[in-house]
């Protein structure tokens, strides 16, 4: 068997930890972290310390130019991205990057572009369609059980009116920061382009900069329709449900949150008996986060693009800046051709 690959995680900050337990349980045997960026001094220290970390750079430049790491995770805000990216793949590095791909579809659209000079390889973390409820929908939905789906609904009502940290001065803040993952489930499993996004978004936090509340639709080619609804104000009966409406049959997902570990979906075929199925896994989101980097390490392994990979990902970077598009237009239909 091959030696692991080398990882480098580029930002220490909370959501590393994360990542590092998640590669920990589900890709061990593909890569192992050995590496680990982060400008602030403490921070490094203390993570590197943690994990038994030997290697430590203060800047993403001496990282990538060290020659110790074979795939990066790129854990930063988005404003980081460019700085990262590029190097790295002109030095044949692969990416795992975090969501949002970029701040704009023409800034992910470039890194795509960069991509396909590179013999690196790269993949964006949307690791919440790796969830085994959506994982169970996509697989009924392969399997012709629910048909051909025309009606997609994902919603989160949540309470995180106290957002901090570098997350309170994005402008672009709920639709880019969260329910991107929403987004990018929704059309996954709608398994076609989307064609037109309309959406509404509110400023009701008066400590961030972003919008705080979203609700939109999105029309697909072949003429299913995905709604998404995402309340950060909602101060109790939290909850995340996942409806689709097929031509054979419906399925219906429901937990606290979109990254809780218990889970709960019922599928109703149109002819047959509804059933309930368990989809509850103990440390649900580190698992996603471990499953996200195993797919990009199979993918670099076997020499092919992952399934979660930049490319993929511009349909779902459209989305969202059609989705801004929008809101700035008072909820206006706008046609992803618009985009450009």
């Amino acid at each position: 068997m091959s030696q692991p690959m080398r990882i480098g995680l580029i930002g220490c900050g909370g959501i590393a930890h994360r990542h590092i337990a998640g590669y920990g349980a589900v890709a061990s045997e593909l890569g192992v972290v050995v590496a680990a960026c982060d400008p602030r001094p403490d921070t490094l220290a203390v993570f590197a310390d943690r994990y038994g970390l030997r290697h430590r750079f203060a800047s993403a430049a001496d990282l990538i130019a060290s020659g110790e790491v074979d795939v990066l995770a790129l854990l930063t805000p988005p404003a980081v991205r460019s700085d990262v990216i590029y190097p790295a793949l002109e030095r044949g590095i692969s990416v795992l990057v975090e969501k949002p791909f970029g701040e704009t579809l023409t800034d992910a659209r470039a890194f795509v572009d960069a991509a396909t000079k590179s013999t690196g390889y790269l993949a964006v973390n949307q690791q919440l369609r790796f969830m085994p409820d959506v994982t169970l929908a996509r697989e009924l939905l392969a399997a012709g059980e629910l048909g051909e789906p025309r009606f997609i609904a994902h919603d989160q009502y949540q309470n995180r009116t106290r957002t901090r940290g570098w997350r309170a001065e994005e402008e672009r803040l709920e639709i880019s920061i969260f329910s991107i993952h929403l987004l990018d489930r929704v059309r996954w499993l709608a398994g076609r382009a989307p064609r037109a996004v309309s959406a509404a978004t509110r400023h009701w936090s008066e400590s961030v900069n972003g919008e705080t509340c979203t609700a939109l639709t999105i029309q697909f080619e072949g003429g299913g329709i995905g709604t998404m609804e995402s309340n950060w104000h909602s101060l109790g009966l939290p909850e995340c449900r996942l409806r689709i409406d097929g031509t054979r049959g419906s399925f219906l997902s429901r937990k606290v949150e979109a990254i809780a570990d218990a889970c709960e979906a019922s599928v109703q075929p149109e002819a047959g008996e509804s059933r309930v199925v368990d989809c509850s896994r103990a440390r649900a989101f580190e698992w996603c986060m471990g499953e996200s980097m195993r797919q990009l390490l199979v993918a670099v392994r076997d020499q092919r693009e992952p399934p979660h990979s930049g490319r993929d990902n511009l349909e779902t970077m459209a989305i969202v800046d059609a989705a801004y598009l929008s809101a700035s237009r008072g909820g206006a239909l706008v046609s992803i051709a618009e985009l450009g």
